[in-house]
């Protein structure tokens, strides 16, 4: 009975694992729960087209056992707007389950346009993406939910809606430059996400104002934490930005005194902090989603979404919201133009046909 017990709890911890590694790697933009009573139709890939026009089709990877949860998150979101913002006039939405496989991807979206549809949601990944791009002509329009890198093949009918850090460090640039500091210092960490948010910000600073941004690497903060200072000090730097999450921004921010304003992304926000997180992590501001900013406001109840204090499950849902809304324009309208008041943020249509996401501003409290 023990080993059982003991079984079940080490099967439980490491799918806790892995859906939360997963979760990141989408939110981060890294990768090429609550579920509404509303179910979209499904269509096998394995059947006859049927001759119907029409809809939005929904491609994510819900037949892969590591993307379930963040598939069935998403489209979770993406059926409640269909459900609060849909009418006569707005295309329904069909799914098209797939797995993992590149392979099944191009085949879901040719399946779902020779059904008829006028737009897709989806794929997922950035490898999805590209293979799609790289291997097919899109003649409807596709809303990948990742954002393009260097490789992807930008056809005219591919449009990217993403949460990627990258942009919202570049928003927190902005934001700073707003605010008439101009001698920002960069603090990361030696992992791939600090990095990424480090670039994102120096390299929309540097066009917003033609300069260089410092970027201190901090190895130890405790340790170091006296140089860490006199570092700044001596870079004469008049506003910090942290590229990192909350679980590594905690263990620095209380070495950095209050002499100058503190700026991060949404990661830096988890929705899990205890008191003691929430101490160390006071006094910085981050950008963040109205979803979690401003979860009370107007019309979001009829959402019907029982919240969770995992925010990263909260961002995929508002996240599928936004997308549902998005993909209902480009069903109707090429080339689009909106500016949707979303609850992921303030949404537009960018000359590169990415989605711009302007965000709200938050300050870190013990009440949040």
């Amino acid at each position: 009975m023990h080993a059982k017990f003991l079984l079940a709890h080490l099967k439980a911890a490491v799918s806790w694992f892995r859906d939360t590694a997963i979760l990141g790697l989408i939110l981060y933009g890294a990768l090429a729960f609550t579920t509404t009573t509303i179910h979209a139709q499904e269509t096998d890939l394995t059947v006859e087209p049927v001759q119907s026009t029409g809809f939005i089709a929904l491609i994510l990877p819900s037949k892969a056992k590591a993307f379930k949860s963040v598939s069935d998150t998403i489209r979770a979101g993406v059926l409640a707007a269909e459900r609060v913002h849909g009418g006569a006039e707005i295309p329904l939405v069909r799914a098209y389950p797939t797995d993992e496989k590149e392979e099944n991807v191009i085949l879901a979206y040719l399946q779902a346009q020779q059904d008829g549809a006028q737009a897709v949601i989806g794929p997922l990944t950035k490898s999805a993406i590209n293979y799609l791009s790289d291997s097919t002509a899109l003649n409807i329009p596709v809303l990948a939910l990742n954002s393009f890198d260097e490789t992807t093949l930008q056809q005219p009918n591919l449009y990217s809606f993403s949460l990627s850090v990258e942009a919202e460090a570049a928003q927190v640039a902005q934001e700073i430059q707003k605010n008439q500091s101009m001698r920002p210092v960069v603090l990361q960490v030696n992992d791939a996400l600090s990095q990424r948010m480090a670039q994102g910000f120096t390299q929309e600073w540097k066009k917003a104002t033609g300069n260089e941004v410092q970027v201190i690497t901090v190895v130890d903060a405790r340790h170091d934490a006296a140089q860490l200072r006199e570092q700044i000090a001596q870079l004469g730097a008049d506003v910090i930005f942290l590229a990192m999450d909350g679980k590594t921004a905690r263990f620095i921010r209380p070495y950095l005194g209050n002499d100058m304003a503190i700026y991060a992304t949404s990661q830096v926000d988890s929705g899990r902090l205890g008191r003691t997180a929430l101490v160390d992590l006071t006094g910085i501001r981050y950008v963040d989603m109205p979803w979690l900013g401003m979860p009370h406001s107007e019309g979001y109840d009829l959402y019907n979404r029982t919240r969770s204090n995992a925010y990263d499950l909260e961002r995929l849902f508002a996240f599928g919201i936004d997308a549902w809304r998005i993909a209902s324009v480009l069903a109707k309208d090429t080339p689009p133009t909106f500016s949707i008041d979303g609850v992921t943020g303030q949404l537009t249509m960018g000359p590169d046909r990415v989605v711009v996401r302007n965000m709200l501003l938050r300050t870190m409290t013990l009440e949040k």
